[in-house]
Formats: structure tokens, sequence, C-alpha cells
């Protein structure tokens, strides 16, 4: 019963992913204007945001644009958390000349 061996899934167009986590599916997606932190504190280490369903929305409706059927299934919880990447999506590579 349900889903079985269904490979991740990733809507460029929409920034969404879906992918199988235990007996659930999984919905993300990546913000097309992120807000960037100037600094992080220490103690924010593992925390959460609150969600913004205003920006999460577009996700979901992309999501349900992918695969229709979910439309008729309902949300069984939530996470919100920062993501590492650098302000120009570029990856880090080596050792950045100032630090030498």
């Amino acid at each position: 019963e349900g889903i079985q061996n269904m490979p991740n899934v990733r809507d460029h167009d929409a920034s969404v992913y879906l992918r199988l986590q235990g007996d659930a599916l999984s919905v993300g997606g990546y913000e097309q204007n992120p807000i960037f932190w100037e600094e992080v504190s220490d103690k924010f280490a593992f925390s959460l945001f609150d969600l913004d369903w205003d920006v999460f929305m577009q996700h979901i409706e992309g999501a349900i644009n992918r695969v229709p059927v979910l439309e008729q299934t309902g949300i069984k919880s939530t996470v919100c958390g920062p993501e590492s990447f650098t302000a120009d999506h570029k990856p880090l590579m080596g050792e950045a000349p100032e630090v030498r």
C-alpha cells in the first residue's frame, strides 16, 4: 500500500521538490528572493523559523501543478529552517584569498 520506490521529483520552474520521507511525502521549495542574514547568533544552531504561508503557498501550488492529487491531501506538519547557500548561489571551493 502507498507509494513504493518513488524517485525524488524536482520542478526547477516552480522551485519545488517532492520526496518520500518514511510513510509521508515531503514537499519543499526554495524562495526566489530569500532574506539573507548579516549575522547569525551562535545560539541559533538547529533553530527554526515560523512558516510564512504566503511564501510557501507558491510552492504548494507548484507541487499541486506537478502532482494534482496533492490538492486532496492534508498537511501533517511543517518545518521552516534556514539554508546554507552563498549570496550568489555559487559553491565555495578552496580557501578564500583573504583567509590565507
